[in-house]
């Protein structure tokens, strides 16, 4: 299995985990300084939403080309597990799992806490059933057996042995490679083409020495991702302390989706909403078997408590990165909790740096903290426990089974707040189509994925993202072959 820090790695590494598709694939490129090439689509961006798009318009009479600014796909997908938030697919049907598009619909808003574009979300549950119907029996993509259960509505693809969201990226590579869709990869897409009557009708990428002008008859499709990589964007957009969550996801989605379409007038919208998870920045672990351990308390580096052991992650890592000084705690645990065993194997097989103490105050000397504060703290966390009074504490601490910590050796396992992408970008409407700021479409301009805004806010149902960029690449495509003329 590869580890989250094993995806950060460039070059030949990411070549390595997606195939030697990748490479084989700049065969597109063409000597001298200045090329212009003519296609009927052009996809900025090499994700699940630009793939889906590509393969959906070539199946529908249309040419594409797919257009990375990297040497392969290494957008925020390869990061992922590979889950899709759906119903009613043939998975499930097989599998017996009941579920309704009315009680998706109306999770889908709650969670979104009912800001999430309605029609946006109309289309996602109109569409996501058929999509991965797509996915699996038209394009072959292997999905692993699904059971009924609490997991039942996310359908997910099969790593073997990479995450699934890897081995998704990795399967539909190959599928655009037999339908002989070409790639240009180190392609940076720089400006988009617009004519007198403000129709997109191509791009300019610059590639190694080479400037491509591309043109494209029936449009372009912004796939990009967001912008959870750019530090600035995030420090204009989020603020100064947001800005500084440590990066979950690619570090090469960097806002094109913004710096692209901001000059033709997009709409702009839920700028400021994103999605956090937990995550040690040094080695890319996920840090949910600790944080979400049911049992223990967390403090900050000077071993103070700082929030609600009970919050959902995502609320548990904004404040760990609005209340902490350098975005990180420490979650304190000790050897009679239940996790703990896989705890301790999965940090060090990370290499993940965490401390264990004999007693509560060796602990608190190897954190760096005041051991007789932290010894009080920690007796007193026990006393709480046993008088069922931690939901007096301020902050409170509504854990609902939480055990006393009495067995050595005890640990402090580390965990920062850690941004996995944003859900801000032009707006689209329901063919995928970017908005201006007038509420117009853009001729011949689309945006999928966590490029386009509208879809997200807040939070959302996990699968979504992945779900969201195959409903709206079919969409977008769609749109395309039904106004192509010859």
């Amino acid at each position: 299995m590869i580890s989250r820090r094993q995806y950060l790695k460039t070059g030949s590494t990411l070549l390595a985990l997606l195939g030697s598709s990748c490479a084989t694939a700049k065969a597109a490129t063409a000597p001298g300084n200045q090329v212009t090439l003519q296609y009927d689509v052009v996809v900025v961006g090499a994700g699940t939403g630009g793939l889906v798009t590509a393969i959906q318009a070539h199946d529908l009479g249309l040419k594409p080309i797919v257009v990375e600014k990297m040497e392969c796909p290494a957008g925020n997908t390869i990061y992922a597990m590979g889950s899709f938030a759906a119903f009613g697919t043939n998975l499930q049907n097989e599998a017996g799992v009941k579920d309704s598009k009315e009680a998706f619909y109306r999770d889908f808003m709650k969670v979104s806490e009912d800001r999430a574009d309605p029609e946006l979300v109309q289309v996602y549950v109109d569409n996501i059933s058929e999509a991965v119907n797509w996915l699996q029996k038209d394009l072959g993509i292997a999905f692993k057996p699904l059971k009924k259960g609490v997991f039942s509505r996310w359908p997910a693809v099969d790593g073997k042995g990479i995450t699934g969201g890897g081995q998704l990226i990795r399967s539909l590579v190959k599928e655009a490679e037999k339908r002989k869709i070409p790639f240009l990869f180190n392609a940076k897409v720089n400006n988009l083409l617009v004519n007198e009557r403000g129709h997109v009708i191509g791009v300019t990428a610059q590639s190694d020495d080479e400037i491509k002008t591309i043109h494209a008859k029936d449009g372009v499709v912004i796939a990009t991702g967001g912008f959870s990589g750019n530090s600035e964007m995030l420090n204009t957009y989020m603020g100064g302390t947001l800005s500084r969550l440590c990066l979950r996801g690619s570090p090469y989605v960097t806002g094109e989706n913004v710096t692209l379409t901001r000059p033709l007038g997009a709409r702009l919208v839920n700028m400021d909403q994103f999605h956090c998870g937990p995550i040690v920045a040094d080695t890319h672990l996920n840090p949910n078997i600790v944080i979400n351990s049911g049992t223990g308390f967390e403090i900050d580096e000077n071993g103070k408590r700082f929030v609600d052991e009970n919050s959902v992650y995502t609320a548990k890592c904004r404040t760990t990165v609005l209340k902490t000084r350098r975005n990180m705690g420490w979650h304190i645990m000790s050897s009679n909790c239940e996790r703990t065993k896989a705890a301790v194997e999965k940090y060090k097989k990370l290499n993940t740096v965490f401390y264990e103490g004999n007693t509560p105050q060796e602990l608190a000397q190897k954190l760096g903290i005041d051991p007789k504060a932290f010894v009080e703290l920690f007796n007193a966390y026990n006393k709480a426990v046993k008088d069922n009074t931690l939901k007096n504490w301020e902050p409170p601490c509504t854990l609902k089974n939480p055990v006393e910590l009495t067995e050595a050796p005890f640990y402090a396992f580390p965990f920062q707040g850690g941004i996995t992408a944003t859900f801000g970008g032009p707006k689209i409407n329901t063919n995928a189509q970017i908005i201006n700021n007038e509420g117009r479409p853009i001729r011949g301009l689309y945006a999928v994925g966590n490029a386009a805004g509208g879809l997200f806010f807040a939070n959302y149902i996990g699968g979504a993202q992945l779900g969201g960029a195959t409903v709206f690449g079919r969409k977008a495509a769609a749109h395309m072959a039904l106004h192509h003329s010859n």
